[in-house]
Formats: C-alpha cells, structure tokens, sequence
C-alpha cells in the first residue's frame, strides 16, 4: 500500500502530469526486447511459466513455416 497515489486536491493539468509520470515509472520496468528480459531472471522465469501453461493448455502447435 506504500506505493498508492492519489491525486487528490491536484488541478486538471496537474492530474494528467501525475497520471503521466506514474506509467512512465511504470513502463520503464519491463523491457522492450528479448535480449533485454533475457538479462534478468524476473523476466526468465515469466518467459517460461508463460511457454509451460502454453504447452500444458496445449495451445499452440509447432509449423515449419519453410514450406
């Protein structure tokens, strides 16, 4: 609950800067490329829950896209 805003009492034009700078702060956490996520753990095992719920779901299937 530390990290709650709230933009009480803040004009229109400052309530746009705060909500602004709060997804700003937000999106500079997750990385743009693969090789960024790659770099960290965090982001490692995410990748991999992700691709193990994929193949347990038996959501997708594998294509040679050569042909």
């Amino acid at each position: 609950m530390g990290e709650f805003v709230t933009r009480e009492g803040l004009n229109e034009e400052e309530e746009v800067d705060t909500a602004a700078y709060i997804v700003q702060d937000v999106i500079s956490d997750y990385p743009i490329l693969f090789e960024e996520a790659v770099k960290h753990e965090k982001w490692r095992k995410a990748m991999d829950s992700e691709i193990n719920s994929i193949e347990k779901n038996q959501t997708w299937e594998l294509m040679d896209i050569s042909a």
